[in-house]
């Protein structure tokens, strides 16, 4: 009879002595694991690396000036500061001049509105108060003379349209106009105003007989279809005594780097209203992007730091100890540091140290804020120039190691392919090892069965044996 549990005949505890026998067998996998386990941390460790440098790297290029521009034109902002807020705002670009200014306000720019005719003259005569033929309406925005418009719009009218549908059809148009309906003691009449205020805002109508208007006809009463409401007017000021027209109230032409919103003007009996505003520099920003870049690269010291860090007395090594692609980006960051820009030669300020910017024991970098301060007083431009260099530098540095193409990437690539490698050799290890359990589990159990044999062969013979007759002496 087969046995049919593994030692029960042989009284040999064969699931212990498969099981130790395997888990000298599963060494190498176990290896494997610890391996991949290895790789696995120096990918995450070296994502935390590209994180501080991404961030070095943002930094850095916000230093940079865009091409065509200085770094004097990039860390130029002013600040503008309006009197009477309600009269006016302004804003400014780097070529603006610093200094107080009057504004006086005679006129603001308006928008032009016009309305259908009521009566005899209104458009719409159909049955039912309708537009009797449709077809396209051209709308035109222009100025009262000009041949030239800056926007014209076609718009689709049906026969028979009401006053609704085309105001409809217009504001769903997108002219630059708005049209609405008002039902007056006259009927209804449409109202279509010009959506910005400004000399250049004139509504001019054609394609449609019905619905044609043009501010340079002379209006007739009796048949024209559309009256003036509003005439479009541009905006009248001073500034500083000197008379400036605008078409618009929004204006970039006055003075360079200043645009000037003009929010009041003057109510009757007066004639105008005045304020002053003031534009003057803020270097906040550059000593802002300094400390951002700072703040960055000790961010970036202390995570390297604590990655490549190894503990003699407990013997324990950061993820990245002795990796040499962290040794690479610390060297990088090194020498962008220490060496002079190529911009720089020349310059009576070559170093971060001459505006205050020291690199201590730790390895960290400190602001002496005092002297930042104190450097972008004395010379700006040259403040200017050193910072966006070293920010080129910086740069230039973290843009080889992070990125799609970057050293961190390449690295990552490597480790994922070996963890790749490991997981194929682990799938054959283990179903190696599963055919080796078979096979151990074969022979035990043969070896089972013979010692079964064996001491049943024993047992007969031994009973044989005592049933023999006793020879007497």
């Amino acid at each position: 009879m087969a046995i049919s549990s593994p030692g029960l005949g042989s009284n040999l505890d064969v699931n212990s002595i498969v099981s130790q026998l395997m888990a000298l067998e599963q060494r190498p996998l176990t290896a494997l694991t610890r391996k991949e386990a290895g790789f696995q941390a120096k990918i995450s460790a070296l994502g935390s690396l590209q994180g501080a440098i991404s961030a070095l790297q943002t930094a850095a290029a916000s230093l940079v000036p865009a091409t065509g521009s200085t770094a004097t034109q990039k860390f130029s902002v002013f600040r503008t500061a309006v009197a009477d807020p309600t009269l006016a705002s302004a804003s400014t670009a780097s070529t603006a001049v610093a200094g107080t200014y009057q504004l006086e306000i005679s006129q603001l720019a308006r928008q032009h509105s016009i309305a259908s005719a009521s009566g005899g003259a209104s458009p719409f005569s159909g049955a039912g108060g309708t537009l009797p033929l449709g077809g396209t309406l051209t709308i035109s925005l222009d100025s009262v003379a000009g041949v030239s418009p800056h926007q014209t719009t076609d718009v689709a009218i049906a026969d028979g349209a009401t006053p609704e549908a085309i105001r409809d059809a217009i504001n769903n148009a997108g002219a630059g106009v708005s049209a609405l309906v008002i039902n007056g003691s006259a009927g209804k009449q449409l109202v279509l105003t010009s959506d910005t205020a400004g000399s250049n805002q004139f509504v001019k109508l054609s394609g449609i007989g019905g619905l044609s208007y043009d501010p340079n006809a002379v209006p007739d009463p009796f048949t024209d279809r559309f009256l003036q409401t509003q005439a479009a007017q541009g905006a009248s000021f001073k500034l500083n005594g000197i008379a400036v027209s605008a078409e618009t109230n929004t204006v970039t032409t006055a003075i360079d780097g200043l645009t000037l919103n003009l929010l009041k003007g003057p109510e009757a009996p007066a004639n105008s209203v005045s304020t002053s505003f003031t534009i003057s520099k803020d270097n906040s920003s550059l000593s802002a992007g300094v400390n951002a870049l700072v703040k960055a690269f000790n961010d970036f010291h202390t995570t390297a730091s604590s990655l490549g860090s190894y503990d003699a007395t407990s013997r324990k090594a950061g993820a990245l100890n002795g990796d040499s692609t962290l040794r690479t980006a610390q060297n990088n960051f090194r020498a962008a540091l220490g060496n002079l820009p190529s911009e720089l030669s020349g310059a009576t300020l070559q170093h971060l140290s001459d505006i205050g910017i020291t690199l201590q024991k730790d390895g960290r970098l400190s602001v002496d804020s005092d002297r930042l301060t104190k450097a972008i007083g004395e010379d700006f431009g040259g403040v200017a120039r050193l910072v966006a260099a070293y920010g080129g530098a910086f740069k230039a540095a973290a843009d080889g190691l992070v990125g799609t193409s970057g050293l961190i990437a390449a690295r990552s690539e490597g480790l994922n392919a070996s963890i790749k490698s490991i997981g194929q050799q682990s799938d054959a290890l283990s179903s190696r090892l599963t055919q080796i359990e078979a096979r151990y589990r074969k022979q035990f159990t043969s070896l089972d069965t013979v010692i079964s044999g064996l001491t049943t062969t024993s047992n007969f013979l031994s009973q044989q044996l005592a049933n023999l007759p006793k020879s007497s002496s």
